[in-house]
C-alpha cells in the first residue's frame, strides 16, 4: 500500500470535520504510518472475517448470529461516534440512504453471505464474494453511466469461468443454491456501494449505526422466528468470542477505517485489497479451519482471483476513486 500512496496526500489529507449540519473538508496530518495500519487492519480483519463466521455458525443460526452481529456493531460504532463528538442528529442522513444500506449492505447480503457459509468452506465463499467488483461495474454502468473497459470485461469472463469451474465441476457440486447465495450478496453489496456514491458527503458515523441497527434488528426478528436458536450452545465460548470479533472488528472497526482510507490512497491500492482478502480467507480456513479444497476447486478460485487481477491491478491512480475501483475493498464478510 505505501508504493501506491502519494506522498505529498499521505503528509497532508482531506479529513471530514464536523461543522454543523453540512461538513467542510480541513487539512490535517495522516502520516504513511497510520494511513498503512488502517489498510493492513482492514486487510487483515476482513480476511479473517469468513473463518470467523464459521466459527459463529458452530453455535447461533445464521440470521439471528448476523442479527446479533450488527446490533452490537451499531451500538459500538454509536459509542464511537459520541466519544469523538460527532452529532449523529444534525448530521442524520436521508432515511432512503439507510434503509437501502440495512436492507442491501447489512441484510440481504449478510444473510446470503453467512447461510452460504453453512455449506460451504468459508475461504470458497470469500473467493465466490470477490466476484463483487464486476457487479459494481455493471450497476455503475447502469445507475451513474460509468463504461467499463476491455481490461474489466476480460476480467470478468475470466472470473465467470472460475465460477462455473467451481459451480459445475468441482467438489461442491450438490451445493449450487449455495453457491448462487454467495454470488446474489456479492450484488447486493455492489449495489449498496453505488448507490452510496451519491450520499459520499454523509459523515459514516452518522450514516453507518442506524443502517446496522436496522438491519440487526431485522435480522435477529427473522431468526427468532424462523430458526432454531439454542442458546447453550449460542453462549458457548467459541461462538461468543466469534460473535464479539465479528461484531467489534470485523464490522465497527474496519468498515470505520474502510471510510477513512477512501480519502487517503489510490484506487489502485483499494483495488488491491480486493485480491488479497479472498487469498488471506482461504489460507485462514485450510490453516485454522482444515478446509479442503480439490484441484478444481483451486482452480477455479485462481481463475476468480486473476479475473479481478486483470480488471484491477493496472487501474491509473486518481484522486477521486472510480466508484469500483473505491468499493473493491469492500468485498468483505
Amino acid at each position: 500500500m505505501g508504493a501506491d500512496c502519494n506522498c505529498a496526500e499521505a503528509a497532508e489529507v482531506e479529513f471530514v470535520v464536523i461543522t454543523g449540519r453540512r461538513t467542510k473538508w480541513n487539512r490535517i496530518a495522516a502520516s504513511q504510518t497510520a494511513t498503512a495500519v488502517a489498510y493492513a487492519a482492514c486487510v487483515l480483519i476482513w480476511g479473517t472475517t469468513w473463518f470467523a463466521i464459521k466459527l459463529s455458525l458452530v453455535g447461533m443460526p445464521p440470521l439471528f448470529g448476523a442479527g446479533v452481529r450488527f446490533i452490537i456493531a451499531g451500538l459500538v460504532l454509536y459509542a464511537f461516534a459520541f466519544a469523538l463528538r460527532v452529532n449523529v442528529r444534525r448530521e442524520a442522513p436521508p432515511w432512503r440512504l439507510v434503509a437501502v444500506l440495512a436492507l442491501t449492505m447489512f441484510g440481504l447480503n449478510y444473510a446470503l453471505t453467512y447461510v452460504a457459509e453453512t455449506h460451504l468452506a468459508s475461504g470458497l465463499v470469500a473467493v465466490l464474494f470477490g466476484t463483487m467488483p464486476f457487479f459494481i461495474f455493471g450497476f455503475a454502468h447502469v445507475l451513474i453511466g460509468e463504461r467499463a473497459d476491455r481490461r474489466t470485461i476480460a476480467g470478468a469472463l475470466l472470473a465467470l469461468g472460475g465460477v462455473a469451474v467451481i459451480s459445475l465441476v468441482g467438489n461442491v457440486q450438490g451445493d449450487l443454491g449455495y453457491i448462487v447465495a454467495a454470488l446474489v450478496a456479492a450484488a447486493s453489496s455492489a449495489f449498496a456501494n453505488v448507490y452510496l456514491k451519491r450520499f459520499a458527503h454523509e459523515h459514516p458515523l452518522a450514516t453507518l449505526p442506524p443502517a446496522m441497527l436496522l438491519a440487526g434488528i431485522g435480522l435477529a426478528a427473522l431468526g427468532l422466528g424462523f430458526e432454531h436458536v439454542d442458546w447453550q450452545r449460542a453462549s458457548a465460548p467459541v461462538p461468543l468470542a466469534a460473535l464479539a470479533y465479528l461484531a467489534v472488528c470485523g464490522s465497527a472497526v474496519a468498515f470505520y477505517c474502510n471510510h477513512w482510507l477512501l480519502q487517503r490512497i489510490t484506487s489502485g491500492a483499494m483495488g488491491l485489497s480486493a485480491l488479497m482478502i479472498p487469498v488471506m480467507a482461504v489460507a485462514v480456513g485450510a490453516l485454522f479451519g482444515g478446509e479442503v479444497f480439490g484441484v478444481r476447486d483451486i482452480v477455479g478460485a485462481l481463475l476468480v482471483i486473476g479475473g479481478v487481477w486483470l480488471s484491477l491491478g493496472r487501474r491509473a491512480p486518481s484522486k477521486q476513486p472510480r466508484v469500483a475501483s473505491a468499493a473493491a475493498s469492500q468485498a468483505v464478510a
